[in-house]
């Protein structure tokens, strides 16, 4: 009878080496796969949420939901009954139009909730044009800033922005949620804007328009104001929001405008 022979020890750390060399080899495959999949989610839910604003501007003779309220209970993800509480998704104005929590909830951003506090909970990693969608250009804090556009105001649907991915950098580098995808500066006041829209997925953010189309868009730009916004005395860098992939989508505010 011929006598069985099983693996040397050598040819075992062979192929154990062969297959940690494999594995090396697909696993930024699968990384990218992944991201590639989850871009394509925020994609979906972005275009939903434009679906769930259409609704809304047919419901309000063709005005836009507003993106805040003047006490700072209300924005266009939620109310509150407090600043120091969160946003109830379940008593915002788009609510009765997607009626789901997971819709508002990007995979791929990464919030450390110690760092978010209370600040903008409950965007789940989504902004709205809220200077000129959710809002109107306006030094006037207690009106004009808070009255929303028409769709007679748009006149270029197809090519401003409604929504997009976003977030911010807290003091500590930390990312944290934001309601508003800004435009690179505030019409009304000549200043900056610190960039929000937050190209996470490989380079990409996921864009929806006032027409209600929705793609995945590069950064074409960022800047930095030269201040943090809760006062810290380092500033980010230019630097410092490219490498967060925290950027606009046009030099100028083309794409956002009314225009």
């Amino acid at each position: 009878m011929s006598r069985r022979r099983g693996f040397t020890l050598i040819e075992l750390l062979v192929v154990i080496a062969i297959i940690g060399i494999l594995a090396g080899l697909l696993f930024p495959v699968f990384v990218k796969a992944r991201e590639k999949a989850r871009q394509t989610a925020c994609v979906a839910s972005v275009h939903q949420l434009a679906v769930a604003m259409l609704m809304y501007v047919d419901d309000n003779d063709g005005q836009y939901c507003p993106a805040q309220s003047p006490d700072n209970l209300m924005r266009w993800h939620g109310r509150r009954a407090s600043t120091s509480e969160p946003f109830d998704p379940k008593l915002g104005p788009l609510w009765d139009y997607y009626q789901s929590k997971e819709l508002k909830q990007c995979h791929t951003l990464e919030v450390d909730p110690a760092a978010q506090g209370q600040f903008e909970l409950g965007t789940g990693g989504y902004g709205y044009n809220e200077q000129y969608v959710g809002g109107s250009p306006s030094t006037d804090y207690l009106f004009g800033m808070y009255v929303p556009a028409k769709t007679g105001w748009i006149n270029d649907p197809a090519n401003t922005v409604m929504f997009t991915d976003t977030a911010t950098l807290n003091c500590e580098g930390r990312f944290i949620e934001y309601s508003f995808c800004e435009a690179p500066s505030y019409q009304a006041w000549g200043m900056l804007a610190a960039p929000t829209t937050h190209f996470r997925h490989s380079g990409f953010a996921s864009v929806a328009f006032c027409d209600g189309h929705a793609r995945a868009m590069r950064m074409v730009y960022t800047q930095t104001t030269g201040t943090c916004p809760w006062g810290s005395p380092t500033p980010y860098t230019k630097a410092d929001y490219q490498k967060a992939d925290l950027g606009f989508l046009s030099e100028d505010n083309s794409l956002y405008d009314r225009e």
